[in-house]
């Protein structure tokens, strides 16, 4: 979930595929209490990629477990601005993206509020092509052609976290050759091309550069994981909707959570997750390679401790510096975009944080839902 020049700037082409979000609960009207009064929560996600399969198909995998109520739906968008227009508008209830734009909007007196992590980190890697450039310090040269993503993309604002994570005093704007790619399969290509000699391609993409014109031929000049800790995506819904809908949120948070470590405890299962929700399925492979990724760096969270002043600091820090956000994002506070309410319920859900280390291990203790 990604950065936008101005709010809801940028509108792209809309891929939307209907899904229908499993799950034990009722009919009935909505509201703050438990199961059986639930509607279906209905969801917009802005990332179709594998890595996300456990959390956006969570209500369908898990949700019998924590009584989310039948038929809500998943739309996912190629465009995160007209993403959140549909939450704004009301026609869907909570968003699964990135918080650039729900700042801007709070910022413009919405509100909106995150409540639960969806994915920690990224798994984008910086690729350069080995016979221009074998250092992230060699990209400020105006030789080096590097492709960014569009002025509102998760990837430069990804690309700006590493600019500031490791101390080199620039943005993208300071990149003086630049080609707009706003696509990972379109960076891909160029890299593959050589029309470019920098570009972001994400973990399961690596390997088919590497394929097409040679291992020596790549060089990575940043795992995203490794340089930097951020929240790359989140849930996000109206504060009134919140107010109205606490536990259900909570559950729907507690699905989310419990999915991710499952998941990340068991390999059979997340390819099995994989190939139902991903059309013609993926191969084996890249399913290993998502999955001990994933595992290594928790990029899916299993907590919500995650979600904290610190990490939403840097991000307006980020933020600001790629101009994204106004100076006066810095005013404010933790609770103006934040709602613990349903995190707190989540984690009693669950009954309790686990560690990475028990994820991988196995030992997922039974929800007390």
């Amino acid at each position: 979930m990604r950065k936008w020049a101005r709010v809801l700037a940028l509108v792209g082409a809309i891929s939307l595929v209907m899904v229908a979000c499993g799950g034990d609960g009722g009919d009935g009207g909505g509201g703050g209490g438990g199961g059986g009064g639930d509607e279906p929560i209905d969801i917009a996600t802005t990332s179709t990629g594998h890595a996300y399969v456990g959390q956006f198909h969570a209500p369908e995998l898990f949700g019998d477990t924590f009584g989310l109520p039948e038929g809500g739906t998943l739309t996912e968008f190629e465009d995160e601005s007209t993403a959140m227009q549909v939450l704004v508008s009301g026609e869907v209830d909570v968003l699964a993206g990135f918080l650039s734009a729900q700042l801007q909007l709070i910022q413009q007196g919405q509100d909106l509020k995150t409540f639960c992590p969806v994915q920690i980190d990224s798994t984008e890697q910086l690729a350069g092509l080995t016979d221009a450039i074998t250092s992230l310090d060699q990209i400020t040269d105006p030789n080096i052609r590097v492709a960014v993503d569009s002025p509102g993309g998760l990837v430069n604002f990804i690309m700006n976290l590493v600019f500031h994570e490791r101390n080199m005093g620039i943005t993208v704007n300071d990149l003086e050759n630049v080609t707009i790619l706003g696509d990972g399969s379109q960076r891909l290509a160029a890299l593959a091309n050589g029309d470019v000699d920098v570009g972001s391609v994400d973990l399961f993409e690596l390997p088919d550069l590497e394929a097409q014109v040679g291992a020596d031929a790549v060089t990575v000049l940043s795992v995203t994981a490794e340089d930097a800790d951020f929240l790359s995506n989140v849930l996000i819904a109206k504060g009134e909707w919140l107010d109205e809908n606490t536990d259900l949120a909570a559950r729907l948070c507690a699905t989310l959570l419990y999915s991710n470590r499952v998941l990340a405890s068991d390999n059979d299962q997340y390819a099995d997750a994989v190939n139902t929700y991903v059309e013609g399925g993926v191969e084996e492979d890249i399913i290993r390679t998502n999955w001990e990724f994933a595992r290594e760096f928790s990029i899916w969270p299993y907590n919500t401790d995650v979600v904290t002043p610190e990490a939403i600091e840097t991000f307006i820090d980020v933020g600001i510096e790629s101009g994204i956000l106004e100076e006066s994002a810095r005013e404010l506070t933790f609770e103006d975009i934040v709602d613990t309410r349903p995190m707190d319920q989540a984690m009693e859900l669950l009954g309790g944080s686990v560690t990475a280390e028990d994820v991988i291990a196995g030992n997922v203790p039974e929800p007390q839902a």
